[in-house]
């Protein structure tokens, strides 16, 4: 699979040292929520896997955006106070990626992230935000991140920018234990269909 131009990830180096959720002392809380939305859609594409370009046609609520976007499948979407946020993946067996994007006003990609390396698969579990920037994604087994959508800020930052963090202390919350928990009862009863189907 040819791998598109992006910002190198997997982002492991760059630890997130807070519990996820927590505000920092003097932050004040943001009323404002990301909302998950299903308004966008990609073109389906036809022919050999190995043939299809690397994006896929952008539609909002079924009419043609004008827009391409990296990706063949939308995993997830949601609206946020700095613009429409889309997860999209290659469709890829064994070599899951996603594609982070942040949509402008003309929803053309102002901020994108990617996570995905040659022959690693990054299979996305679960994800839910916990403020009105902020997603926490959680991947096979304990490989959990946070992902912000950050506003400009000073002189040099004159667009949104997304960061992406590993999240080291997961046990930490009760909700990342509860997905945890709940992927492994999944893959157990999946091995004990297994075992029981060659019998």
């Amino acid at each position: 699979m040819a791998w598109p131009a992006a910002g190198q990830l997997p982002a492991d180096a760059a630890p997130d040292a807070r519990p996820c959720g927590a505000r920092r002392p003097g932050q004040r809380a943001d009323t404002r929520r990301m909302t998950p939305t299903q308004r966008y859609t990609l073109q389906q594409h036809e022919g050999p896997y190995a043939a299809w370009p690397l994006t896929s046609a952008l539609r909002l609520d079924g009419q043609d955006t004008g827009q391409r976007v990296p990706g063949f499948v939308i995993d997830a979407q949601y609206d946020t106070p700095l613009g429409a946020l889309l997860i999209t993946s290659w469709d890829c067996l064994f070599e899951e990626a996603n594609d982070f994007l942040l949509l402008g006003s003309t929803h053309r990609v102002v901020a994108r992230k990617q996570l995905g390396a040659p022959y690693a698969s990054y299979l996305l579990h679960a994800h839910w935000p916990v403020d009105a920037h902020t997603l926490v994604l959680h991947y096979q087994n304990h490989l959990f991140y946070t992902l912000t959508a950050l506003a400009p800020a000073g002189l040099w930052r004159r667009a949104p920018r997304l960061r992406l963090r590993r999240v080291w202390r997961w046990r930490q919350n009760a909700r990342m234990r509860a997905s945890w928990e709940s992927l492994q009862a999944s893959l157990a009863l999946v091995g004990a269909q297994g075992i029981a189907s060659q019998r």
